[in-house]
């Protein structure tokens, strides 16, 4: 989830800016302005002639084609939920473990499957959903509410009860808000064999006062902060005594939206509980990891899922 970089300087126009050009210049300069805009709009266009001609027949193709439908409705008090969901099934036969994705990062479900979709080479079906709010579910999201636990809890029903799914080897992989549903959906359900907790806030509570205050609008947008609230979404205040599962962390040093310390707090309290768990921190790594997760993510899951 690549960091961007600095662009080249450019050269000083305070001279030109501070001194009248004239009238002549004045009516010229639009016209400049507007030939090189359309300059710089054939050149884009010709790149994306190039980069967007028709994709080539062959594998990535057929892939995109064998992606199946796993979307569903959930009902949480007097609302209801479309949640947004694909599929893509490992080539091996026989029932085989799965991996499912909750998707927090504002991406839909078919991009999230098709990103990741080099998983199923280790012989695991690859399910992802958009939780409450996010991508092409439909909201309000409330800042990982109930509904986002309930579209998970869901979500593990029916791949479960899939035929070609091994039930007792299913892994869960939240990414950022995802990450908040896959903790509250570990403290409550024990089915998970396998937990992936990537860019995401485990105690909301310590959260609040230490947030960015682009990160206490984005939630104040959502829910109205109470300590109340804060605690419902905190993964650490409703950890059990023991967890039979084994979790892996992922989080950069870097993430400005959600900071590394709340990763090495749920580590610790994972620790704490003796709960098999692996942290890796990434020092460059922003909020978003992208493929710096999937090394990490294929290994633990080979481990965990597929030994």
């Amino acid at each position: 989830m690549p960091e961007c970089s600095r662009p080249p300087g450019s050269c000083s126009m305070g001279s030109l800016m501070t001194s009248d050009p004239g009238p002549l210049a004045r009516a010229t300069f639009p016209t400049i302005a507007l030939a090189l805009s359309l300059v710089a709009l054939g050149a884009l266009g010709g790149c994306r002639a190039i980069a967007l001609g028709k994709p080539a027949k062959g594998a990535n193709a057929n892939a995109s084609a064998k992606l199946d439908q796993f979307s569903f409705q959930i009902t949480v008090g007097k609302s209801q939920y479309q949640i947004d969901g694909r599929l893509a099934r490992s080539g091996e036969p026989g029932p085989r473990p799965a991996l499912l994705i909750l998707d927090g990062s504002g991406g839909n479900a078919r991009r999230c499957v098709e990103a990741n979709r080099s998983l199923t080479d280790l012989g695991l079906h690859l399910a992802c959903v958009s939780i409450p709010g996010y991508g092409r579910s439909s909201g309000p999201s409330r800042f990982v509410g109930a509904q986002a636990v309930a579209a998970a809890r869901r979500a593990l029903d029916l791949l479960a009860a899939r035929k070609d799914v091994d039930p007792k080897r299913i892994a869960v992989w939240g990414l950022s808000d995802g990450a908040v549903a896959a903790g509250l959906l570990m403290d409550v359900d024990s089915r998970p064999r396998a937990v992936v907790l990537e860019s995401g806030a485990y105690d909301m509570l310590s959260l609040w006062p230490e947030a960015r205050w682009t990160t206490k609008l984005s939630i104040l947008r959502q829910v109205w902060p109470s300590r109340r609230v804060l605690k419902e979404r905190s993964v650490i205040d409703h950890l059990p005594a023991r967890l039979e599962c084994s979790v892996l962390i992922l989080h950069g040093e870097r993430d400005r939206s959600m900071p590394v310390d709340q990763a090495q707090r749920l580590a610790r309290a994972l620790k704490e509980r003796g709960t098999r768990v692996q942290a890796f921190y990434f020092a460059q790594g922003p909020h978003q990891l992208g493929q710096r997760a999937e090394p990490r993510v294929a290994e633990f899951l080979r481990n965990a899922l597929l030994s």
